[in-house]
């Protein structure tokens, strides 16, 4: 049998643990910062769409995306 007693298993568990958390907080706050450039995306084909008309955005919009 293995010779790792509770305590130790229970150790390795909760290092592990937080190894997760970390990565979880970094991840979060990446993906806050790619939330901003979304919104500013999201504005900027509101405004096209806006000044252009529906149709006319659509396809200014299209061809931004081409």
């Amino acid at each position: 049998m293995s010779e790792r007693t509770v305590d130790t298993i229970r150790a390795e568990i909760a290092t592990e643990r937080q190894a997760l958390d970390e990565d979880l907080s970094k991840l979060q706050s990446e993906v806050r910062s790619l939330a901003v450039f979304v919104a500013a995306g999201l504005v900027v084909v509101g405004l096209i769409t806006w000044r252009r008309g529906k149709r006319e955005g659509a396809e200014a919009v299209w061809k931004l995306v081409k």
